[in-house]
């Protein structure tokens, strides 16, 4: 005898890349219809643009004070 999977309209629902389709499915539809969860990911997503663009900021003086340093010493 063969051990075979139950076969049904509703079998395929136990399918583990089912289950995480609908959960993704879910979760999207969440995100996209919840105005609070919205506004909480653009902030998230601005805070970590700005926390980029002054880290970027940041790196570019020491490159230049680097660069100072080299030209001073040189100079001499």
């Amino acid at each position: 005898m063969h051990n075979r999977p139950p076969q049904g309209p509703l079998s395929g629902m136990t399918n583990g890349r089912f289950l995480t389709g609908a959960a993704v499915g879910g979760l999207v539809t969440y995100v996209l219809t919840n105005e609070a969860v919205q506004k909480a990911m653009i902030n998230g997503a601005a805070q970590v643009w700005m926390a980029l663009k002054g880290g970027m900021e940041e790196t570019r003086e020491r490159f230049r004070d680097a660069e100072a340093e080299i030209k001073a010493t040189r100079s001499k």
